[in-house]
């Protein structure tokens, strides 16, 4: 009677395991890793070609990416909504070491680093050697106490630091620096800050980057705990668009719900938002534009989805 009910017993087991699991299923444990700070690009997977769901949109289990076009000020902007799983995916990239005028455009460093999502840096070079700046938790130079030559101010730096945050310190000093509580990643001079803690900026000082200019614009914005926005503006190049000045930008960009901290990066015809559309790497924001300028570095978030 035992070896009866043994044998129902494994009967039952068996025909629940195949209503359960369809046929020709392999049940596996997928993984979400953290990318080390020095990681090479082959160390991180690839986007999947399943998580793109659209033109304008990209999902795995480790990021998602939702873009969608606006128009204020007689300009069409692009904004991108990321979430990331964990810190180690939001990353920087140099075209070349960082001591040499190596530059590509944008689309073939986003393409080079696997990235999901590609904006423009800073372009570094610039600014005449001075600010801070920092990339994958190697500082390269901490200059912030010499004004930039034409408009004699300090610059605005953008730090990154290893939970993913976003802090701006306004025309930083070498001291600023020092006294920065955590550990920094990344770290850009460029701004201004457009919105620091909650609050949008006004009245900016000329910090060499154009503010009464309607030009092309690129900002990234943090809204909540790994959670991020990417906007970037057409300018006059573009047909249709005339461009923002500085305060135009910060009305578009602080009119996003939850912008805690935003900082404005290159613009001009460095502003390249690159995402991948039928297996090639795209310039979203200003696809009708034949002007585009090479970069020396972008900022860019990447998949940590190993299936």
């Amino acid at each position: 009677m035992k070896n009866v009910l043994r044998a129902v017993l494994l009967a039952l087991m068996i025909l629940s395991m195949l209503i359960l699991v369809p046929s020709g299923v392999i049940v596996a444990e997928a993984e979400i890793i953290e990318i080390p700070l020095e990681a090479k690009v082959s160390q991180w997977p690839d986007p999947q070609s399943s998580g793109y769901l659209s033109d304008w949109e990209y999902e795995d289990p480790s990021i998602s990416v939702r873009m969608e076009k606006g128009r204020i000020y007689d300009t069409t902007y692009v904004v991108a909504y990321v979430k990331i799983a964990n810190a180690s995916q939001v990353r920087s990239a140099m075209a070349g070491r960082y001591s040499d005028d190596g530059k590509e455009f944008g689309t073939t460093l986003a393409k080079r680093n696997k990235a999901v999502l590609a904006i423009n840096g800073d372009y570094f070079i610039g600014h005449n050697n001075v600010g801070f700046v920092a990339r994958q938790g190697k500082v390269y130079r901490t200059k912030c106490n010499n004004p930039e030559e034409k408009s004699k101010v300090r610059l605005d730096v953008l730090i990154i630091d290893d939970r993913g945050d976003l802090h701006i310190l306004p025309q930083a000093t070498n001291a600023d620096i020092e006294a920065f509580q955590g550990n920094i990643v990344n770290g850009f001079s460029f701004g201004p800050g457009l919105v620091i803690d909650g609050v949008r900026q006004s009245g900016f000082v000329n910090q060499n980057n154009g503010s009464d200019v309607k030009a092309m614009r690129m900002c990234i914005a943090q809204t909540g705990e790994l959670e991020y926005l990417c906007i970037a503006s057409e300018g006059p190049e573009d047909p249709g668009s005339v461009g923002m000045d500085l305060e135009q930008f910060a009305d578009l960009v602080s009119s996003f719900e939850g912008v805690q901290n935003a900082y404005n990066l290159d613009g001009g015809i460095s502003s390249t938002m690159s995402f991948m559309r039928n297996g090639k790497y795209v310039r979203v924001n200003s696809p009708d534009n034949p002007k585009s300028r090479q970069l020396k570095d972008i900022l860019f978030f990447c998949s940590a989805y190993i299936p």
